[in-house]
């Protein structure tokens, strides 16, 4: 009863906050679940975009006055261990953005794209050896192209999540994620997405451990009819300041904040915040 009462709780927050977000492939470490258990996660985040890259000057520009762009989200994740070393999640975004430009104001909200996800433990973590974990995953074009919350493609993607042991109080971790971006009936087709975590984690006490990390994030030139479509590749570098709290055995709470060091193409922000909930049962 306590574990349907809360993954019921959980849910609720997610129809209370809605939001946006892409589904966070390489959330957690390379550890899996043991056989029968569930887990069931939340991601709220505000991003208020401030710079504009300036495709001639290769620079970034402050938004001009009476342009606005944010978007605030809930990305959710509700996943099961078939096995001790094999996992099957869900991810289930709910997207809202909301612009200003000339005095005119634009707002969407609504479901994005669903996708599924299977984890792998090749090398079972434990605290005192290496992890690595593999995963693979699809993502369906659920979201509506036409009120920006997605692109209608299909998209596979592939994954690798290596953990330290612990040494002493320290572990580190090393994520990548490659996309390969589907076309849909426009014949318009994103670029495939490259994803690189650099993390480490510091255990203060049993319940408290804060941790930095470090993200490039590339996507390559997307295509229109098979033809590249110009200043449409993309780079991001951000680095995250967080902690993991247990307040209690299975929950975890982690806030966070992500500074974004630069990159270029496309609307970038100064800062984020971002509070994950995890529950284990």
């Amino acid at each position: 009863m306590k574990r349907i009462i809360a993954l019921i709780t959980l849910v609720a927050l997610v129809v209370v906050f809605c939001g946006s977000a892409d589904a966070q492939i390489l959330w957690r470490g390379a550890k899996t679940m043991k056989q029968g258990s569930f887990i069931a996660m939340g991601e709220w985040y505000y991003i208020n975009y401030t710079k504009q890259w300036n495709t001639t000057d290769e620079k970034w520009d402050d938004l001009a006055s009476g342009v606005s762009s944010s978007k605030w989200g809930f990305e959710t994740m509700f996943g099961y261990a078939i096995t001790n070393d094999w996992e099957a999640h869900l991810h289930v975004p709910i997207k809202f953005w909301k612009s200003e430009s000339g005095g005119v104001e634009n707002s969407e909200s609504g479901l994005g794209d669903i996708c599924f996800k299977t984890r792998y433990a090749v090398m079972p973590w434990a605290k005192d050896t290496h992890g690595l974990t593999l995963t693979g995953h699809i993502r369906l074009g659920t979201g509506d192209k036409n009120k920006g919350l997605g692109d209608e493609t299909t998209d596979f993607g592939i994954s690798a999540i290596f953990s330290t042991a612990w040494m002493g109080k320290s572990r580190g971790h090393l994520k990548a994620n490659y996309w390969i971006n589907g076309e849909n009936d426009d014949n318009f087709k994103p670029g495939n997405e490259l994803k690189v975590i650099l993390k480490y984690d510091y255990n203060y006490s049993p319940k408290l451990m804060p941790f930095v990390t470090f993200i490039p994030y590339m996507v390559a030139e997307k295509e229109n009819d098979g033809n590249a479509v110009t200043d449409s590749d993309k780079t991001r570098y951000t680095f995250v300041l967080g902690g993991v709290f247990k307040p209690q055995k299975g929950i975890f709470v982690r806030p966070k904040i992500a500074f974004a060091l630069g990159g270029k193409t496309g609307n970038n922000y100064s800062f984020k915040p971002v509070l994950d909930l995890w529950y284990i049962f």
